[in-house]
């Protein structure tokens, strides 16, 4: 049988690129993929990151001409629902096609080091001792086995393997329900005039670029529990922009993870990462650098517990703590007051918060520093609209209740416990807190 030291269940963003890092630290890694290489990173054409993204996690940077690259552009913003006043956000982003983009992840784990085995899917754990210690998977050829002294689940949404954990293993089993998941749908349609790069909060929707060329955008739409409610947000768009003079090109689905991620992210020779992990953020739902942020925390402890012989849970436990203070706690916070603020403010409300510019500006959501200042008269504005029932006290509950539930939340993640012991009590914890929040509606 096969032995390596890190054993990646999943070969797209997040398995390449933990398998490169952890490559390049001299450990001997394969990666299990169940799909041929072919169909690896096509769920979408296209995706969206940042110049800063592509320095900041060291991923391939690619330009005008190479087949991974598809356009850049700079020009971005918020629009109110009525689509009557727009506020610009500025940042230099590369549009990549996923499928070419993956493929070059791969390439670079690969010349880092590490193997990879497609075809090959995840059946079950080989257990030592009550501790894993491999996985047998299937093939074209048939079962195989392979020994591993830690393995990562970087397998997607669907997370079988996190799944097939025992019980009392470590890590939370859950499956995504319905209301747990982002279900998109991407238009990529050509209009007969330019668009502009635009996001709109009320319906979950945005036009995003394909191309360099300024008449051909992705009508992207979204919303928790199933295809027919996005497609309802979709028709609630076109009706507002007046933009139905374009031509369709093709349609995609996916969903993306849309919930808490597990209280732990680790047990005894085993860690879930990315889309398995449910690491996505909770603003837009995207997940590939968000999940490079843990993933860089995992590969430097995973390294320094291999080099101590220890692949325990306790010896992996940093990474839960880590994350959290790097990631995790901010992202707690926002999800609360997401979750209470979308399910109470309406349109008319975020209409007139356009209208004066509050929130919608250059030091909320433009990169500038907020001074005192400046909050004190976004307060006063807000409180000047609350009194005018231009925003209503329903709202403001909702906003207060999610932002207090958010401090509460994002205060004990900070403070994770430091060993495994106290989890059950910590955890107890924090799912009363979340009951609280509930689910984006």
């Amino acid at each position: 049988m096969q032995s390596y030291d890190v054993l990646v269940i999943g070969g797209a963003t997040s398995g390449a690129y933990f398998a490169k890092k952890t490559a390049k630290l001299g450990r001997s890694v394969k990666i299990i993929e169940k799909l041929p290489p072919e169909k690896l990173g096509t769920k979408m054409d296209i995706v969206h990151l940042t110049k800063t993204d592509l320095k900041t996690f060291d991923i391939p940077t690619v330009k005008e001409g190479d087949p991974e690259w598809a356009f850049e552009f700079t020009d971005n913003g918020f629009a109110s629902p009525s689509n009557r006043y727009r506020f610009p956000v500025p940042a230099e982003t590369v549009g990549l096609h996923l499928r070419e983009y993956t493929a070059l992840m791969v390439k670079e784990a690969l010349e880092a080091g590490a193997e990879i085995e497609y075809e090959a899917a995840f059946r079950e754990f080989i257990f030592t001792d009550g501790h894993i210690s491999g996985v047998r998977y299937e093939t074209p050829e048939g079962a195989k086995e392979i020994a591993a002294k830690a393995v990562v689940d970087c397998s997607g949404a669907n997370a079988l393997p996190r799944r097939s954990l025992p019980n009392g293993y470590g890590i939370e089993r859950f499956s995504l329900a319905d209301d747990d998941m982002f279900y998109v749908i991407l238009r990529y349609a050509r209009f007969s005039a330019p668009q502009q790069n635009t996001f709109w909060l009320n319906t979950k929707s945005w036009y995003a670029p394909f191309s360099m060329n300024e008449n051909e955008k992705i009508i992207g739409t979204g919303a928790v529990c199933g295809y027919a409610r996005a497609e309802a947000e979709a028709a609630k768009l076109d009706s507002v922009t007046s933009n139905g003079d374009f031509e369709l090109i093709k349609t995609e689905k996916g969903i993306t993870p849309f919930r808490r991620p597990p209280y732990s992210l680790v047990a005894d020779n085993f860690i879930t990462a990315g889309d398995s992990a449910c690491l996505t953020k909770p603003d837009c739902g995207e997940g590939i650098t968000s999940s490079m942020v843990m993933i860089d925390i995992a590969v430097k402890v995973l390294d320094e517990a291999l080099r101590k012989d220890d692949l325990t849970k306790e010896s992996l436990w940093q990474i839960n703590r880590e994350y959290n203070r790097v990631q995790g706690a901010d992202f707690s916070l926002v999800r609360a007051f997401l979750t209470k603020l979308i399910g109470a403010v309406t349109d008319d409300e975020i209409e007139y918060l356009f209208s004066q510019g509050l929130i919608f500006n250059s030091k909320f959501l433009g990169g500038e520093k907020v001074t005192p200042a400046h909050a004190v008269r976004t307060l006063t504005g807000i409180l000047t609209s609350i009194s005018k029932k231009h925003i209503s006290g329903r709202t403001i509950a909702a906003a207060l209740s999610g932002m207090k539930l958010g401090i509460e939340l994002r205060t004990l993640y900070m403070n994770f416990p430091k060993n495994p012991a106290y989890l059950p009590l910590w955890s107890a914890r924090a799912e009363k807190l979340w009951q609280r929040v509930g689910k984006v509606k």
